[in-house]
């Protein structure tokens, strides 16, 4: 059976999942510091974690993992029709010194809060990032309803809205919302997985949403083994992160490419 390390960090997600995967006959380890201990040793070598950059990449690293997910640039490469409004790449000092407001996020971290910035608040924000830090800058727009997608080779495995206008939607039960618009936003989310133009890694967390006046959208990417899970399937969600953490020394050469440490840390400056 598969094994699932998860943080010292009691929350509610890294809970559920445990349990299910307790459920399941997984071996499961919940960290105390920093430090695989020397007992751990999963049976059939299939690993699973959940947890925070950059410290998951130490303890993948402990286990001789490596953890994939999309490179920074990655919904830089989607077409527009995906997107449905302006968004750009750059180093932090460039993005301080556009005029007007944006919408500004970290390329790969969560170094600052998402949201609409003018130059002033950015350079507040982001007082502790370095100038090569990139960042994307988007226009604004208005989303109506946000849902997270776990993917797991190019193919939608659960599906939970997280975000409702402003409002986010805790719920780990039922999912509050229409049957309808779950289906228009698992069939778009799945038009983005199976376009031929659109290269992605074979598990990650995939972010869309629809905006006023302008249809469904793709809202961003996450790793999926430290994203939040909202009302997914927690087993579905177990399988995607299985795949997304691999054997260092078998790493196939289509998976080299979605090392999430190596895009991390370039995006990290």
């Amino acid at each position: 059976m598969p094994s699932l390390v998860v943080s010292s960090r009691f929350t509610t997600d890294s809970q559920i999942l445990r349990k299910v995967a307790q459920q399941l006959g997984w071996e499961t380890l919940r960290l105390d510091g920093q430090r695989i201990p020397d007992w751990f040793d999963p049976d059939d070598g299939r690993v699973a974690l959940f947890y925070t950059a950059p410290h998951a990449f130490d303890i993948a690293s402990q286990l001789s993992r490596t953890l994939l997910g999309c490179n920074p640039g990655w919904i830089l490469g989607l077409p527009i029709e995906f997107v449905r409004r302006k968004i750009a790449q750059m180093p932090l000092k460039e993005a301080l010194a556009l005029r007007g407001t944006s919408f500004v996020k970290h390329s790969v971290s969560k170094a600052i809060p998402a949201g609409a910035y003018d130059s002033g608040g950015l350079a507040q924000a982001a007082v502790k990032l370095r100038p090569g830090a990139l960042m994307q800058v988007a226009e604004i727009v208005e989303w109506t309803v946000e849902y997270r997608c776990f993917v797991l080779d190019r193919v939608v495995q659960t599906i939970s809205p997280y975000r409702r206008f402003d409002q986010v939607i805790e719920s780990h039960g039922d999912l509050e919302a229409p049957a309808q618009e779950i289906e228009e936003a698992s069939h778009f989310a799945s038009s983005v997985l199976q376009s031929p133009s659109v290269k992605c890694p074979p598990a990650f967390v995939l972010d869309v949403g629809y905006i006023v006046d302008r249809g469904w959208a793709v809202v961003e990417f996450n790793e999926c083994w430290a994203s939040g899970i909202y009302a997914c399937d927690p087993t579905k969600v177990l399988d995607t992160l299985l795949r997304a953490c691999i054997p260092s020394d078998e790493m196939a050469e289509d998976d080299r490419v979605w090392d999430f440490r190596r895009h991390y840390l370039s995006a990290c400056a």
